[in-house]
């Protein structure tokens, strides 16, 4: 088969194709055992494509070749195959699929003892979204499944395999800034009461993002050189009461 004519066969078998081919089995289904000569002319086949500005590309992803539509028709693809294009995850599932993708082989008990809860469920999910698949068994007490990722995996996030995964350190989070010291030993050098209460005070105020405000001085807190000698009415004297006399006695 002439090299024009082989091309001509690779396009079309990368076209009608639902899942990437890799280099062997596309060598095999042209019938050369050049795999050089295979993927040179894969690659000149991507280069036309990209030469001519096509809507259409030639992709190396999930360990083999695919034709694809280029980002830029995305919206329009998306409106012609809304429902099939759709794959909604729930927070456990996206959390379930990281874990196994960065540790795989994994068993379900150590992602559980990493996400802190079950995740049978989510699991399922992700078995029967073909994002996951059973690959042996650990030769441990029980022999528990061992769990990694699919090829579909690698073809939904556009990787050509787990060593393009981002390196997990590039998820590390922001450093927090260093909490108040409010161990006992701290809490008993921090002086009077009320310079304990504002330290706490400025703590939740500073969590929940509020604006300070000075409290009101109250008056059972004044110094006792500054408070007022009395806060009450000065006592009146009552004068002794007199009863009015009674018929036919005399007022002395």
């Amino acid at each position: 088969m002439e090299n024009a004519e082989l091309k001509t066969t690779i396009e079309t078998l990368l076209f009608i194709t639902d899942h990437p081919l890799p280099l062997p089995r596309l060598c095999k289904l042209v019938g050369v055992k050049d795999q050089a000569l295979v993927s040179g002319l894969v690659q000149e086949l991507k280069a036309d494509y990209e030469g001519r500005g096509s809507g259409v590309q030639v992709l190396e992803i999930a360990e083999g070749y695919q034709m694809a539509t280029k980002p830029a028709q995305a919206p329009f693809v998306k409106k012609l195959y809304a429902e099939k294009m759709t794959m909604r995850l729930s927070t456990a599932a996206l959390e379930t699929l990281s874990i196994v993708a960065y540790k795989q082989p994994i068993t379900r008990a150590e992602v559980e003892q990493i996400r802190g809860v079950e995740v049978i469920a989510a699991l399922e999910t992700l078995l029967e979204r073909r994002l996951l698949k059973v690959v042996g068994r650990k030769e441990t007490v029980g022999r528990p499944l061992l769990y990694g990722t699919t090829p579909d995996f690698l073809r939904h996030f556009g990787l050509k395999s787990t060593s393009d995964l981002p390196a997990i350190d590039s998820f590390t989070p922001p450093e927090t800034p260093a909490q108040p010291d409010l161990s006992e030993a701290a809490w008993q050098d921090a002086g009077a009461p009320q310079a304990q209460a504002e330290t706490v005070e400025a703590v939740a105020a500073e969590a929940e993002g509020a604006v300070l405000v000075e409290p009101a001085v109250q008056g059972d807190e004044l110094p006792a050189e500054a408070a007022p000698e009395s806060f009450t009415e000065p006592a009146h004297e009552v004068s002794p009461e007199v009863a009015e006399p009674s018929e036919g006695e005399e007022r002395p």
